[in-house]
């Protein structure tokens, strides 16, 4: 008996020297590792967003987006099906059209690509409608927001369908009106076939709408 207590405590013993070795090792392995990361970090280190992957999150040709356009048979219910039925949630992350009908939610970026994609699966020619990505200009602050410009029947209709400045009509806001009203900077704007930065010129209000 004694013989077998005295090899259970040398293998308990041996128990605990393993644990606090492998800890050891984990809290060496993990300082340098972590002391690399940080060698490799630097101030400029920044997150990018590719302008092909953003126009890829339009997407006319989505059979989700195509079988809700075909159910809409309209651009105006298109924009009140996405301002009513798609919840306004900024915590959202951005994803393909699709995507967001299925989830039921998004941010204003979201719901921004929605209404893009179904003015393209209802047949909208890409050069008629684009995403607008801005600054915002509100007495309580500036904050980055996203809108839909859409030309129909003649007129530029800007049209945002979240609830963060209001609730709108389809066809409340034409020319620049929206942005006149609301808009501090439009920085970029986007649809599935392009990407463009939007000009200095644009910006001032000198000239009318950049042109894809």
């Amino acid at each position: 008996m004694e013989v077998l207590s005295n090899i259970s405590k040398i293998l308990n013993f041996r128990w605990v020297l393993f644990v606090m070795v492998s800890v050891a090792i984990a809290f060496v392995c993990g300082y340098f590792t972590g002391k690399g990361w940080h060698n490799r970090v630097s101030f400029h280190d920044m997150i990018i967003n590719n302008p092909r992957e953003l126009s890829a999150l339009v997407t006319p040709n989505d059979k989700r987006v195509h079988a809700l356009a075909d159910s809409l048979k309209g651009y105006e219910n298109a924009y009140l099906y996405v301002r009513d039925r798609i919840e306004n949630d900024p915590s959202t992350p951005a994803m393909p059209a699709g995507d967001i009908i299925v989830e039921g939610r998004a941010s204003c970026f979201g719901k921004a690509i929605v209404l893009c994609s179904l003015y393209r699966a209802l047949g909208k020619p890409a050069s008629q409608v684009r995403i607008v990505i801005g600054e915002a200009d509100l007495p309580t602050g500036g904050f980055d927001h996203a809108w839909v410009e859409l030309e129909h029947e003649g007129q530029c209709l800007q049209q945002d369908t979240t609830n963060i400045l209001g609730t709108f009509s389809f066809g409340q806001f034409r020319d620049v009106k929206y942005v006149e009203t609301f808009i501090k900077d439009e920085e970029f704007v986007l649809n599935d076939k392009r990407f463009a930065i939007v000009s200095q010129l644009n910006r001032m209000k000198v000239t009318g709408h950049p042109r894809f």
